[in-house]
């Protein structure tokens, strides 16, 4: 459809990377968790540099189908952590919000690779 032409993934996989960066970073900064700010930090990292390479691979018009093959178990995982964390604590915030965040997430990277964007090839003068 044409609005699902215009949604890369990169435009949602850089700004959920940055959030759960925040997240890990406010969990160390109020709670002084390691944990947080590791798991927090570490794939909020890894979900912006993923989102970066896709622009770069987008912008030569090449398949990004592995970058976002990887920003999907990185979500999945954060979907599986988070999920049994809101299971074993009841807590909406940060657990069940998380979950829901990173399952729209997967989601869509799922999605995306089943229904990827096909570059255009560049036209030969």
């Amino acid at each position: 459809s044409p609005l699902s032409s215009l949604m890369y993934a990169f435009c949602f996989t850089i700004p959920y990377g940055l959030i759960l960066a925040l997240g890990g970073l406010i969990g160390f900064f109020s709670k002084g968790s390691h944990m947080s700010l590791m798991a927090g930090v570490g794939c909020g990292a890894a979900m912006m540099a993923l989102g970066t390479l896709s622009i770069e691979k987008f912008k030569k018009k090449e398949s990004y189908a592995v970058f976002n093959f990887l920003s999907l178990l990185i979500a999945a995982t954060v979907t599986g952590m988070m999920g049994k964390r809101y299971l074993d604590t009841k807590t909406i915030f940060p657990a069940a919000v998380t979950f829901l965040l990173s399952l729209a997430m997967a989601s869509y990277l799922a999605y995306r690779l089943v229904f990827p964007h096909v570059p255009e090839k560049k036209a030969q003068d």
